[in-house]
């Protein structure tokens, strides 16, 4: 998947997200809500053997780890730590299709953290492309739909 194909499948899922679902939407629902959705539309665009997962925790049988800093840590400790991303794109129990991964936020949340662990997706599990998916609405009604590519 080249990353104008990436691209082009995230916003044509939210496209459909915007269009088919926008209750979602008014109704502020959780990131975790807009994200099954995304992926919904997401696994309509793309064919066997690839898979799009919400909040997918194994790599092969094992929990998915990544080396990142503890949020808690005074010391910035370096540990791995398990990992739930809100979607990806990739073909189960090999790391050969590991495409694209997916944090999802609502608009105003801090994603630092997330900017971390999407450069670790790509780093250790050889994702090819990964991005921040901001959406939804400010307290003022309006609608924010940002995706932040991140690179390394």
């Amino acid at each position: 998947m080249t990353r104008d194909e990436a691209i082009a499948l995230v916003n044509a899922a939210i496209d459909s997200v915007l269009a088919r679902e926008p209750a979602l939407l008014d109704l502020g629902v959780t990131e975790r809500a807009l994200s099954h959705q995304l992926a919904r539309y997401m696994s309509e665009m793309v064919q066997s053997p690839l898979s799009v997962d919400c909040e997918y925790n194994r790599h092969f049988a094992d929990p998915k780890r990544l080396n990142l800093p503890r949020r808690d840590a005074i010391d910035r400790e370096i540990r791995a730590t398990t990992v739930f991303p809100d979607v990806i794109v990739h073909e189960r129990n090999t790391d050969a299709r590991n495409l694209l991964v997916l944090e999802l936020k609502k608009p105003g949340e801090d994603t630092a953290y997330d900017a971390l662990k999407l450069q670790a997706f790509r780093r250790e599990l050889g994702y090819a492309h990964a991005a921040h998916v901001i959406l939804g609405r400010r307290a003022n009604g309006e609608l924010v739909r940002q995706v932040e590519w991140v690179d390394g």
